[in-house]
């Protein structure tokens, strides 16, 4: 099973890390369940491009990042699914995260 979660943030950089650490969670809490986060950086001028790359270089989860000029969330979101190889996709708020055991929950259903 694969999950590709989509993200699309615009200046949400002070929020990443709470999301990011949510879904390294679930990849150690539930292993057999692959993860994919594909993230849409909406324009931000904020440090979200230096963010997301580190988060890449650590290599801990598959992460897929792209930049766009601003043209909103479902444009941002839209522009994702066409890079999606999961069997399964859900779109994550760039300010909100997963319970720990989310993934878990999702497989077993």
């Amino acid at each position: 099973m694969k999950i590709s979660v989509l993200t699309a943030t615009y200046n949400r950089a002070n929020l990443l890390d709470k999301l990011y650490a949510s879904l390294l969670i679930n990849s150690n809490n539930c292993p057999d369940v692959q993860l994919e986060w594909l993230v849409m950086d909406d324009g931000s001028t904020d440090n979200t491009k230096r963010i997301m790359e580190e988060y890449c270089k650590e290599r801990l989860i598959d992460i897929k990042y792209f930049y766009q000029e601003n043209q909103g969330k479902m444009t941002a979101i839209n522009n994702l699914v066409e890079h999606v190889t999961g069997q399964y996709m859900i779109d994550c708020d760039s300010d909100d995260y997963f319970a720990d055991n989310a993934f878990k929950f999702m497989k077993e259903r």
